[in-house]
């Protein structure tokens, strides 16, 4: 019977300690799909490129997944209404907060990206730059 209990003891206290990085997420109000038919990559951006009006976005989650996002819009100002900085309107000021004209992509910027079943609604990409 000790040993039971001694087991329990440890397995709760491994439990307890044991560090647990991803939490599911709320679904912000600027994300208009069915919350039915929406799913969301959360981590680190590793890459990112822009062509014309698309942006391609690679991102290490932290479910530990890699995944990659093409996302193509009509016009870069459209592009940029698909986007949001820290939850909050991205002004097109704003991108040199995630990006750098000679590095690129600034190191450390994370980011949700909510992408809806329904191809109706394009993905939203609310990026999150390391601290300054």
């Amino acid at each position: 019977m000790n040993s039971i209990r001694l087991f329990i003891l440890c397995a709760l206290i491994l439990v307890s300690t044991s560090k647990v990085t991803a939490q599911r997420l709320a679904v912000p109000g600027y994300v208009t799909c069915d919350r039915n038919q929406l799913t969301s990559w959360q981590g680190e951006v590793t890459k990112l490129v822009r062509e014309g009006n698309s942006i391609k976005v690679w991102i290490s989650t932290d479910y530990d997944t890699k995944e990659l996002l093409v996302l193509t819009m009509p016009s870069w100002k459209a592009l940029l209404a698909q986007f949001r900085l820290q939850g909050k309107e991205f002004l097109a000021s704003d991108w040199g907060k995630v990006t750098d004209p000679q590095a690129g992509l600034r190191p450390g910027v994370r980011a949700v990206i909510w992408l809806c079943e329904n191809k109706a609604y394009p993905a939203v990409i609310n990026w999150q730059p390391p601290p300054e």
